[in-house]
């Protein structure tokens, strides 16, 4: 059909943004400069502090501090190079010129690679990746796919994967997990073997709703989505069904693919002055979005999904043009609640393993997945089978998180969704000098709120 190949190239686009803003939220810290960038001294309350430690080892730095495993060991300890190594695969788009995201793939090797030099691995076994690049190709995908299961995998660690649906079913077929990564298509959310630390895009417009009816005292808000199934179908069951179920008056306004003229989306959505207005569009849509909003002169309350918190984009607009706007991440800005060394861990690991990366953005989703898979592989030994990794994961009940909300994979966090266990969300709002702070009351319990109101 003509055009048919640039229709489905622009969905993918469109999908690929709005799905990773959602569930792929930028690492954002309250200090003024870039996000997510290591130094010595920080601004979260309550931060674990690296020391110089034995100048070599991320460990040392951290010796004695609380953190998602325990304590942190003194020194490090290397695998056995003579040991039978863990083989773990990996799918994820590393190029091309949609929705590649490679940062996901270097934030899962500065995981695997600290773990094997520093943290002994999984009793002493190596772990090491099988890794396939997939693209937006259903066809690559299931090749992925099959590759995975000649390699006799425990686990597959997922980066992005538009096609993702295709390699699930295979991997079902054939009894091996599917962890981590960004969400993007229902098959990442619906089977039964897919495990996920994020709320993706349900989680946050439950979130969005729920603090603008309790927090806000909303009596009107408006929802912005882009007009496509998968971004649509959420706004309309989590955001606005919530909303409307709250006695919230709601003004829907949907957007095309083609869009340009964001100004009147914006000026649809502020019609009758709402008293906030939640945004369903990320990443290079969210300076323009910001942009038609701020030009609104809005006394509106608005909230965007994480990825528009990088100060790469409220720079574009500026940051003090941008303050009182309100993002969701999935992890606590007030550290001093947890007293945990989590998220100086890993920006102190990233720096070391894969200097090249920057700790702000979805590398924190695809280290957070694998530090977690690590936890269930020592659970279940050397020995483990992926069938082994699969029943460890279903049975979790508030297992401990690296940098996340504790995690239950029953498959009932909310209902028809049993891949997301981890769903819960923190609500952040930035002020006119580019420092954050926690908008909700710490986290929002997404899975309550769902079941409490039939979501």
């Amino acid at each position: 059909m003509p055009g048919g190949n640039n229709l489905r190239t622009l969905t993918t686009i469109a999908i690929a943004l709005v799905f990773i803003g959602a569930a792929g939220c930028s690492e954002t810290s309250t200090q003024t400069g870039a996000p997510g960038s290591t130094t010595s001294t920080t601004a979260r309350p309550g931060a674990v502090i690296a020391t110089a430690g034995d100048g070599h080892s991320v460990v040392s730095m951290f010796a004695g501090a609380r953190w998602f495993g325990g304590t942190v060991p003194a020194k490090p300890t290397p695998t056995d190079p003579s040991a039978t190594p863990i083989k773990i695969g990996v799918m994820s788009a590393d190029s091309g010129a949609i929705a590649a995201l490679p940062e996901l793939h270097q934030g899962i090797d500065a995981a695997i690679s600290w773990i094997n030099a520093e943290l002994g691995g999984v009793d002493g076994h190596p772990i090491v990746e099988v890794f396939c690049e997939v693209d937006i190709s259903p066809e690559k995908s299931q090749l992925c796919a099959r590759k995975m299961v000649d390699e006799h995998v425990v686990a597959v660690m997922s980066g992005v994967d538009l096609a993702a649906g295709d390699a699930i079913k295979i991997l079902n077929e054939n009894d091996i997990p599917w962890v981590g990564g960004i969400p993007i298509g229902d098959a990442e959310m619906q089977s039964v073997n897919t495990f996920q630390f994020s709320g993706g895009t349900p989680g946050a417009f439950v979130a969005f709703a729920q603090h603008a009816a309790t927090t806000l005292k909303a009596k009107k808000v408006a929802i912005m989505y882009l007009n496509l199934a998968q971004v649509k179908g959420p706004a309309i069951t989590y955001g606005i069904g919530l909303l409307k179920k709250l006695g919230i008056e709601v003004n829907e306004v949907g957007f095309d693919l083609t869009t340009q003229d964001y100004a009147a989306v914006a000026q649809k959505a502020a019609e009758g002055n709402p008293d906030a207005i939640i945004v369903g569009a990320a990443d290079f849509a969210c300076p323009k979005v910001m942009q038609a909003i701020i030009d609104l002169h809005s006394t509106a309350t608005v909230y965007l999904v994480g990825s528009c918190a990088d100060r790469k984009w409220l720079d574009q607009v500026g940051v003090d043009h941008a303050a009182g706007f309100v993002f969701n991440v999935e992890s606590r800005i007030d550290q001093s609640v947890s007293n945990s060394a989590d998220t100086e861990l890993y920006r102190v690991v990233l720096a070391k393993y894969q200097p090249a990366t920057t700790a702000a953005g979805a590398a924190t989703v695809s280290f957070r997945g694998m530090m977690n898979l690590w936890s269930v592989l020592k659970q279940v030994g050397p020995a483990g089978t992926s069938r082994d990794v699969i029943a460890a994961f279903r049975a979790s009940k508030d297992r401990v998180s690296f940098d996340g909300h504790p995690y239950t994979c029953d498959g009932k966090q909310i209902a028809g969704l049993p891949g997301l266990c981890a769903p819960q969300e923190v609500l952040i709002k930035v002020t006119a000098d580019g420092t954050f702070s926690e908008a909700s009351d710490g986290w929002i319990d997404v899975p309550a709120i769902a079941a409490d109101h039939h979501l």
